[in-house]
């Protein structure tokens, strides 16, 4: 029971975790966890059996690269903060721990990597540091590395399109089901016209932020897919838990009881196509995007503050 505890916990962890072999030259990955994958972009065959040398591509020069060959061969512990680079070329800076794994012997066998992104962090002490770079060069900067909304602050749809990919190879290496929900916020633009574009931002807002607090895995979850429109991405569930998940989005959003004179019930409510599907090694990402986004069209035509399963 501990055993699957702790392989749980590995596997739904947030941050990245890998495990090299010590044995084999050039300590390749053995490896990696889910969240690895999400960081960078590559997936377990890609990256295991292999050296993980290749996240800093043709940025070999940085000297905390010496840093941890000097703790590996020394069998010792190190924490770094490195330039890694995603399988899109994208950079960001990886907070990479390394811990030997002993046998009975004492000798290492292993090593067990944590890595986490910092790229905020370092970009809020790059802008500190630099006082001289213009606020409009460091605006750009920011947008090109942000994966969250906005207005919102929950996920963007760049983030989304990325890891729905990812999510999608995952699932159909491990024959795993996908719960795919898209959402719309009912007669929001009558909603604008009523109270304001102030207010409608503000009505978003509040429930992007109930959609966000739904989850308990740290594998799922929400974005903004473009206006009023909302994704929610689970992985695991089966097609009830998905059908009793989307039902207590919806009444999440009821409960906030935003006054909507333009609509049946007196309040903002929101409108759920979901679509749960089971992968295997040949199955496309786009089946469970269509499937969703055609439900969440039923959902609408039936009358609204409803979700529909196809």
């Amino acid at each position: 029971m501990k055993i699957e505890i702790l392989k749980q916990a590995v596997m739904d962890s947030r941050d990245g975790i890998t495990i090299s072999d010590n044995f084999i030259d050039d300590n390749p990955l053995i490896f990696v966890n889910p969240a690895f994958e999400r960081m960078t972009g590559y997936s377990f065959e890609e990256i295991t059996n292999i050296n993980c040398r290749y996240l800093q591509k043709n940025d070999q020069e940085q000297p905390e690269l010496e840093i941890i060959r000097s703790a590996v061969k020394k069998g010792e512990y190190c924490l770094v903060t490195l330039r890694n680079y995603r399988k899109d070329g994208t950079m960001f800076w990886n907070e990479l721990s390394i811990s030997p794994i002993h046998d009975e012997n004492g000798i290492v066998t292993n090593f067990l990597g944590i890595q986490k992104d910092v790229t905020p962090r370092m970009l809020i002490q790059q802008q500190l540091r630099d006082e001289h770079q213009s606020l409009e060069e460091m605006k750009v900067h920011f947008e090109q590395l942000s994966i969250k909304d906005g207005l919102t602050g929950i996920y963007n749809r760049r983030f989304f399109d990325t890891q729905f990919e990812i999510q999608c190879k995952i699932a159909c290496r491990n024959s795993d089901s996908l719960t795919l929900a898209m959402i719309d916020v009912d007669n929001f633009k009558s909603y604008n016209d009523i109270y304001g574009h102030q207010a409608g931002d503000e009505a978003l807002i509040r429930v992007a932020d109930s959609l966000n607090k739904s989850f308990q895995r740290a594998s799922d979850f929400a974005a903004r897919y473009g206006g009023e429109e909302f994704v929610i991405l689970s992985s695991g569930m089966t097609k009830d838990q998905s059908a009793r998940h989307v039902e207590t989005l919806c009444q999440l959003v009821r409960d906030l009881r935003i006054p909507h004179s333009a609509s049946r019930t007196g309040y903002l409510t929101i409108s759920v196509g979901f679509s749960v599907h089971t992968f295997g090694p040949l199955h496309p990402c786009n089946v469970l995007l269509a499937r969703a986004d055609k439900a969440l069209y039923i959902a609408k035509e039936r009358g609204r503050n409803q979700c529909f399963n196809l």
